[in-house]
């Protein structure tokens, strides 16, 4: 991800959007995001009580 950042100011337009992918791959499959989507795809609550809040 870091690769991406740097040469983001380079690539111009396409670093941007390799970058923004790549984001958005990490967030998509993080533990959070699946059960989110298996929650909504099984028709149930998400149970997030194993991902806690560090904020």
């Amino acid at each position: 991800m870091l690769k991406y950042a740097f040469n983001m100011a380079d690539d111009g337009m396409v670093g941007q959007q390799l970058f923004a992918g790549e984001a958005t791959r990490l967030a998509y499959d993080s533990p959070e995001a699946r059960e989110g989507r298996d929650a909504f795809l099984e028709g149930r609550e998400p149970d997030f009580s194993d991902h806690p809040w560090h904020y």
